[in-house]
């Protein structure tokens, strides 16, 4: 069976969409509107405990802040993205016996939710800092995603505290954007902008904090859910991972089978073999990232189609047009008019 890329495969919770559908509704822009913008049909919300595509939730999510009069829509978001929005994840993290081990199984198996951010914990001088950063690129919906990911982190944290948490410090990677006193307000703390990645410190003494619903025989259920969840997923694939993060991160400066091999410690010939094992190719690969780069472009920016042709290594924006057509049976411009 042929993998597929995150950028298409099902692997957002639906319990993200639904608490934004939720909100936007709220702040006076029907849910309808939003589909039809987006161009994300209602029936892939149907099942509760189903996924939905990375870039058709990228697709409503660029939808809503467009047609919400809220710039701090990420920030408000993350707060209704709580325990029990994450599933078994949730679950398990409620179950644990005190902070501490639900951050270790949080950080073990953050995958099942999706590759948006790669987690990293680190201890020094009487605090614990969890480091996040893109492992997709999210272009202009970058700072609605870290709002949101680091005040559903604050908002699970608190509750699963019972207070209001104290010497909380917070750092984002973007600029502070002119509504920055609502952080301050959210967080409570510290919070500082420009910074490396994102990041959220509390003081190490907060991990040994007890769980009001600690149950053993809870988190050893729902680790081998999530086992199984990893391995129904292509996460658990490591080489076709490394090739598409590695096509990611070289944007415009695509390699070639050979040094992507090299880039990866492999040889171009395992490489080649380990992909058609999985029934596709490197070339498969990277038209499907170009393809998912090139939706993103056109849907979430007024990139014109030359910039985009090249940040997607076409030197000549016919040969774009050309791929693109046969990528979707429509032309790039077609494409961007209609939505």
């Amino acid at each position: 069976m042929k993998a597929t890329l995150n950028f298409t495969a099902e692997l957002v919770p639906v319990a993200y969409a639904a608490a934004l559908l939720d909100l936007v509704e709220e702040l006076g822009v029907p849910r309808s509107e939003l589909f039809e913008a987006a161009r994300v049909r209602p029936e892939v919300l149907g099942n509760p405990q189903g996924r939905l595509s990375f870039i058709d939730f990228t697709q409503l999510a660029t939808s809503a802040l467009q047609r919400c009069d809220e710039p701090a829509l990420g920030l408000l978001l993350g707060q209704r993205l709580n325990v029990s929005t994450h599933g078994i994840l949730g679950y398990a993290v409620l179950s644990s016996a005190n902070l501490g081990k639900a951050m270790q199984f949080a950080l073990r198996y953050y995958r099942i939710l999706g590759l948006t951010y790669e987690l990293e914990q680190h201890e020094q001088d009487g605090r614990v800092e969890l480091r996040a950063r893109e492992s997709i690129p999210m272009g202009p919906l970058s700072r609605f995603a870290a709002e949101g990911l680091l005040s559903s982190l604050y908002t699970i944290a608190r509750f699963l505290v019972g207070e209001r948490l104290q010497d909380i410090q917070v750092g984002f990677a973007h600029a502070a954007p002119h509504y920055a006193s609502r952080y301050e307000r959210l967080f409570g703390g510290s919070v500082m902008f420009d910074q490396p990645c994102h990041w959220m410190s509390m003081p190490v003494a907060y991990l040994e904090r007890p769980m009001a619903l600690a149950n053993p025989a809870t988190v050893q259920m729902c680790e081998q859910q999530c086992e199984a969840l990893l391995a129904s997923m292509d996460v658990q694939d490591g080489l076709l991972t490394r090739v598409r993060r590695l096509l990611l991160a070289r944007p415009g400066d695509f390699p070639d089978l050979a040094s992507a091999a090299e880039a990866l410690h492999t040889s171009g010939r395992s490489l080649r073999r380990h992909l058609a094992s999985m029934g596709t190719s490197y070339q498969q690969v990277l038209d499907e990232v170009r393809k998912s780069l090139a939706l993103q472009y056109l849907t979430t920016t007024h990139l014109p189609l030359y910039e985009i042709a090249y940040l997607l290594g076409f030197n000549d924006p016919s040969n774009f047009r050309r791929a693109f057509k046969k990528w979707t049976g429509k032309l790039p411009s077609d494409y961007r008019c209609e939505g």
